[in-house]
């Protein structure tokens, strides 16, 4: 049996920075093995009392994510309905602003064309500025709010920077050549670009990664065949495999998938158990012995007792270790999390002080000063200990997943690879 755990369902989270976000929230109200799915939208944590769970609800709630359902409230039909995250809405941002990102950057190789006009590039900005700052920003200041900033906050504070600067620039040299030298729209759109861009291709290998499970889940059977008996009259009922509990009596037949867990009181058939043993050929089964859910029928028809249903099924508790084993982290995404966990106020901190540096102590013009200070801003925004790190232990297990290959977690993934 597995260890039981709380699972949330929320609403709202789009990036690996909202499960960052949501994670770090949790742990620091003290709740342990807490694993957050942005994708699925899950929230697992290690089971606790009913008020630390009001009281998680409560602080995901505040962060301006929206829980939805509880682990007690959760069916297994239910879980079966529960879409994936569609990238679809990234890239639709992402080609947007490539699309006023390009002839923002073409200015700088034909400078004396309209490109270079200062409204020109602030009309090409904006559509960019606010994709990015809706995209980011939101993420940004939930972060915040939460005492656990990410790194979402240096790409919303580098855009911004970077706009503000460029407005200020117009406002103050309208009709003056000084005006170029205040210019970095293109600056604002390429951070968000290219940041949209990563995203992009993160959410692309997290779920070709998660396929694993949805094609696991697929296996399941989705209806059966009950056999009810009133005063003495016996009638066959076709019902939904999640509403199936212990006991029930199941009529399964030639080509039927077994809905779930049980052993034969009356039959006998040739099963095909490949999905669960590997073996090609079919095993005979007859009266007495166990069938597991999800394989299926060649030949031949039973009556069956259900025993093991919903989450205690064979294939239910792969499901359920193959997720578990993408949740668990190796020992240096751990030490990933902590740095983290200080890099971004780190990182602003070290941008102030290159500002005041170069703009007091070695006499730079304040936009060279400003543009090294957004320049540390930029380079540290998609952080690799914050979000490759876990993107490739998902991708390593996903894919060890397809091919058969079931790994227990992130731990044993660093240590085979050693």
């Amino acid at each position: 049996m597995m260890e039981k755990a709380i699972e949330l369902k929320v609403d709202g989270m789009d990036c690996a920075n909202c499960a960052q976000t949501i994670t770090r929230t949790l742990q620091k109200s003290g709740l342990k093995e807490v694993r957050v799915d942005f994708l699925s939208g899950e929230v697992n944590f290690e089971l606790v009392t009913a008020e630390k769970i009001d009281q998680a609800v409560k602080d995901i709630n505040g962060l301006g994510y929206k829980v939805t359902k509880r682990s007690d409230l959760i069916t297994d039909e239910s879980k079966a309905d529960i879409q994936q995250s569609d990238p679809k809405d990234v890239r639709w941002k992402f080609l947007i602003s490539l699309i006023f990102t390009v002839p923002l950057l073409l200015h700088m190789i034909f400078p004396h064309s309209i490109l270079g006009n200062a409204y020109v590039q602030l009309v090409l900005c904006l559509p960019v500025f606010l994709i990015g700052l809706f995209h980011f920003g939101k993420s940004a200041w939930k972060s915040i709010r939460a005492g656990v900033p990410n790194m979402d906050v240096l790409i919303a504070v580098g855009s911004i920077a970077a706009f503000v600067y460029s407005c200020t620039g117009i406002f103050l040299y309208n009709d003056s050549v000084e005006i170029h030298n205040y210019l970095f729209f293109e600056t604002a759109a390429t951070i968000i670009t290219l940041v949209l861009l990563g995203n992009l291709i993160e959410q692309k290998s997290v779920l070709r990664t998660t396929s694993a499970i949805r094609d696991l889940n697929k296996l399941q059977a989705a209806k059966a065949t009950k056999v009810q008996i009133e005063n003495g009259v016996e009638s066959l009922l076709e019902v939904n495999v999640h509403s199936i509990v212990k006991g029930d009596l199941l009529q399964v037949n030639d080509g039927d998938k077994i809905p779930v867990d049980g052993k034969i009181i009356h039959g006998e058939a040739l099963i095909n158990e490949s999905m669960i043993t590997g073996e090609g050929l079919p095993v005979t089964k007859q009266t007495g012995d166990t069938v597991t859910g999800s394989t299926y029928i060649e030949k031949g028809s039973f009556r069956m007792i259900a025993e093991h249903v919903g989450k205690e099924t064979t294939l239910a508790q792969i499901i359920e270790m193959v997720k578990r084993a993408q949740y668990s982290k190796p020992p240096i995404q751990k030490l990933g999390d902590k740095i983290s966990a200080v890099f971004v106020p780190a990182v602003i901190g070290i941008s102030i002080i290159t500002f005041v540096v170069c703009f007091f102590f070695i006499d730079l013009p304040v936009q060279k000063a400003m543009m090294n200070a957004i320049a540390v801003l930029v380079i540290s925004c998609p952080c690799a200990m914050g979000l490759a790190t876990p993107t490739a232990v998902m991708v390593g297990l996903g894919r060890a997943a397809k091919e058969g290959i079931l790994i227990k977690g992130g731990q044993t993934l660093e240590t085979f690879s050693k």
